[in-house]
């Protein structure tokens, strides 16, 4: 067996009695000359547009150094986001941010801040986005055409293709990619059965079947099984958080 110096040994690490005894130091132990904390405001809502904030009595404390709204930031035009907003696209985004001498007084002046907030439509569902009464988790649109924002709305007919488990050919998507006999691909490909099976994630052309562990798949370079059409699809609200993209929907049969 060969003389390791660490592997199947113990040993003890250099930070190891500093941390047991509480001497390490960690980034909250550090302070600097005229530090402030900083606490963020988010939107309670997932979706609305700010029609005021009062932060008279949040300025008024003792310790606070100053409040920073969107109002302050270089203006972001959607789809690109600022680090603040006065039009919140998902529950928990940032509207304005607290800045005090210390954690304590920065997070009691958040507490004193009040929002008047319009609530706007926004959507769980990304799929519901596509349907002619649905609503758009943006005001500007519910799918992405290149660069820009833009709004694909699908008919009752081909919901209702959606619905079946089919997805609609004729439905306007917001970009679409073909090539070589697909069929001819999957024949000679090593791929199991996955018919109707369907994924949903963000737009991207590749990976879809990422999440189905163990799956090798070997592509036939002869035909080129590579086929299929991006659905678009809105961005979430409070059911996706965070996410702020739109998603292509690919289906594998």
């Amino acid at each position: 067996m060969a003389d390791y110096k660490l592997i199947g040994k113990d040993y003890t690490t250099t930070d190891l009695r500093a941390k047991v005894t509480g001497r390490a130091k960690y980034s909250e132990d550090f302070r600097a000359e005229g530090m402030v904390f900083m606490k963020l405001l988010l939107s309670p809502m997932p979706h609305a547009r700010v029609r005021g904030v009062d932060t008279s009595a949040a300025l008024a404390m003792p310790g606070v150094e100053g409040i920073l709204t969107a109002d302050d930031l270089p203006l972001a035009e959607a789809p690109n986001e600022a680090g603040l907003t006065n039009e919140p696209v998902y529950e928990g985004e940032p509207i304005l941010a607290v800045a005090a001498v210390d954690e304590q007084t920065a997070s009691d002046a958040i507490e004193l801040i009040t929002l008047d907030l319009e609530p706007l439509p926004f959507v769980l569902d990304p799929l519901d986005s596509l349907r002619p009464d649905g609503p758009n988790a943006r005001l500007e649109g519910n799918t992405m055409r290149g660069r820009e924002l833009g709004t694909i709305k699908w008919t009752e007919a081909e919901l209702a293709e959606l619905d079946a488990g089919r997805l609609p050919m004729t439905g306007e998507f917001a970009a679409e990619w073909s090539h070589g006999d697909v069929e001819a691909g999957l024949a000679a490909a090593d791929l199991p059965s996955v018919a109707g099976a369907s994924a949903a994630r963000d737009s991207q052309l590749h990976g879809l079947l990422g999440k189905r562990k163990g799956l090798r798949l070997r592509v036939d370079t002869e035909h080129g099984a590579h086929r299929g059409r991006g659905r678009p699809l809105g961005r979430c609200g409070a059911g996706e958080r965070g996410s702020g993209r739109r998603v292509l929907r690919r289906r594998v049969r």
